[in-house]
């Protein structure tokens, strides 16, 4: 008889790949009754292996990955948990940034069942999920998630043959392309939830068959961004929305401009206004062939395309970052390439920038400003730095809808920045903005590297004096810039003890006005003109940023929402990954308490 030992049984295996902006999800479910008892089994423990198999050589390669990717191992009775059910005790185990080659290990205790109520008594029930952290590519990144049992005592080879031979004859395999799952154990059962589960879109008209009307609330990333930066937010609002009776809230997200958000504002508004038509149903005559982009969503893959009538009555636009100045090109440009009739046959209701740079970003460090003008991050660097643009590069983004007439005039339009010209009253933007029913931003007044409180604040607010919020943010230097790199790609430790001072913090809401037209302060004397007080260009003289921000409250108004959050304030106000940024779980609870969808 050997001396006892330790040994890890293998039971389940997942192996897959993923890209930008993808997630996967595994739900498993452990029942030990399945095997018979013995002096080892049930097992006190399993053991959890998440591992990156991505090649060790692909980690110095960060500007075509990152090739990491993140894990998160949780009870399911708790994975549902959010904003409107705050738990007393959480304790995902989470691990950011798993390097190639890099294995994350963790053990699950089997002290007490966590089944959820009505259902069948489980020793164990966990969802388990891994997220590809690539950020600047369509490469892939590849992983392999185990589980063991963890065998203690044992003390006779034919039992132990006899358990790994029983596991052999129960095994259970699913394969798809590069994805293989292995059930080694009829202990376990599993259900698999790819990317394409986890960001799939409902078929519009199968809801129509109900006679319920269809909301749209579209969700849009920053720059470097994808839709799991607002997968948070997506599911947050289905959990809100989902007993509505009234009408069907269905979130929208598309791939369309992952690794391609450098290629400037219009490039991808243009590409997300034709997957939104395309999926809404819109009637395609003589719209479509003026928008053309290679990587556009093919009509023939759309249920909806083609339809002969619109699908939705109601839409709403949230846009984190970059997003939110690629919404306001989207909604002009929706308007102007319809003719005008897109916000008259389907109702504009909320309109919602989180932490946007709306007056661009020209209050960043001069060598920041200096490589956007050079084209460091590409057209969107330049929109971003104010460059002036030529009149045919704004024949979409300044049109007037005149009467009888379907295309812009820009005959009078001077070569000036793309941001400039979509604040402007007359154009497509501004005039669909002021549609909508109401509009909302949320600023940070700090720790957001990226974006300063006067750009995404809309440059007037009562809260402080304008001088304040423009010197904190011009004070960060080259090592808050590093800093937030490094935290981006490599985010710190979730220990329990962030995530309860998260949960348990004081609402980081600070201040929350709607802030009308005649509250805006008057031109200054230094800067009064001889133009007509209707006329835009009595601006002329003003600093290009508040010549934006007097035409956007010119005839409009619109609700602030200061943010105070430690940390990666950027990152924490969208809850970019659920556990990582809780800080902004309370941002999220304000935005869906304050608007209905």
């Amino acid at each position: 008889m050997n001396s006892p030992t330790v040994k890890l049984l293998e039971l389940w295996k997942a192996s897959s790949e993923m890209t930008v902006g993808e997630i996967t999800r595994y739900r498993i479910r452990f029942d030990p009754k399945k095997l018979r008892k013995s002096t080892i089994w049930p097992p006190q423990n399993l053991v959890l292996k998440v591992k990156n198999t991505t090649p060790i050589i692909y980690t110095i390669a960060i500007l075509t990955g990152p090739y990491n990717i993140s894990a998160t191992c949780i009870e399911t009775k708790h994975n549902d948990c959010s904003i409107f059910k705050q738990p007393l005790e959480i304790i995902p185990q989470t691990k950011a940034g798993i390097k190639c080659g890099e294995t994350w290990e963790i053990k699950l205790n089997l002290g007490t069942g966590n089944s959820n109520e009505g259902e069948e008594e489980w020793i164990g029930d966990w969802t388990i999920e891994v997220l590809s952290d690539i950020l600047f590519t369509n490469n892939k990144v590849q992983y392999e998630v185990i589980l063991f049992a963890e065998l203690t005592n044992i003390t006779d080879e034919l039992e132990e043959f006899l358990i790994l031979d029983h596991k052999v004859k129960h095994e259970e395999e699913y394969q798809d392309g590069p994805t293989i799952i292995k059930a080694s154990s009829p202990s376990i059962s599993f259900e698999y939830f790819k990317p394409a589960d986890v960001f799939s879109l409902p078929d519009l008209n199968e809801i129509n068959k109900q006679n319920k009307p269809i909301h749209l609330v579209v969700l849009t990333h920053g720059i470097h961004g994808s839709m799991l930066d607002e997968l948070y937010l997506k599911e947050s609002i289905e959990e809100k929305c989902k007993d509505q009776s009234e009408n069907e809230v269905v979130v929208y997200m598309s791939d369309v401009n992952h690794s391609g958000t450098e290629d400037g504002i219009e490039n991808c508004g243009k590409r997300l206004a034709k997957n939104i038509l395309v999926y809404v149903g819109w009637p395609s005559d003589n719209i479509f062939s003026s928008i053309t982009s290679s990587s556009l969503v093919s009509p023939s893959k759309s249920k909806n395309f083609n339809c002969n009538r619109n699908l939705i009555s109601k839409i709403s636009f949230i846009g984190h970052s970059l997003g939110g100045l690629i919404n306001v090109f989207l909604v002009g440009y929706l308007n102007n390439v319809t003719n005008g009739t897109f916000f008259k046959e389907v109702k504009p209701i909320h309109f919602i920038t989180i932490a946007s740079p709306l007056l661009g970003s020209t209050d960043l460090a001069w060598y920041l400003q200096f490589g956007m003008k050079l084209g460091a991050i590409g057209q969107t660097g330049k929109d971003l730095a104010l460059i002036p643009r030529s009149k045919d590069e704004q024949h979409s983004a300044s049109g007037v809808l005149e009467e009888g007439n379907s295309f812009p005039n820009i005959d009078s339009l001077n070569e000036e920045p793309l941001l400039l010209s979509l604040s402007r009253s007359n154009s497509s933007s501004h005039i669909a903005l002021k549609s909508f029913k109401s509009r909302t931003l949320y600023a940070n007044i700090t720790n957001d590297v990226p974006v300063s409180l006067k750009s995404s604040s809309l440059y007037f607010i009562n809260h402080y004096n304008g001088d304040d919020y423009v010197k904190d943010h011009s004070q960060i230097t080259l090592l808050n810039q590093f800093k937030h790199l490094i935290t981006t790609l490599m985010p710190p430790e979730t220990t329990r003890e962030y995530l309860n001072k998260s949960f348990s913090a004081k609402s980081p809401i600070i201040h929350d006005k709607l802030y009308l037209p005649s509250d805006i302060p008057p031109i200054p004397d230094t800067f009064s003109t001889s133009f007509e007080k209707d006329d835009d260009e009595e601006y002329h003289e003003l600093p290009i940023e508040e010549q934006m921000a007097r035409f956007w409250h010119k005839d409009m108004s619109w609700r602030k929402v200061l943010v105070r959050l430690e940390g990666e304030a950027h990152t924490h106000v969208i809850v970019r990954r659920k556990w990582q940024d809780a800080p902004g779980w309370q941002v999220i609870n304000h935005l869906l308490n304050n608007h209905t969808f």
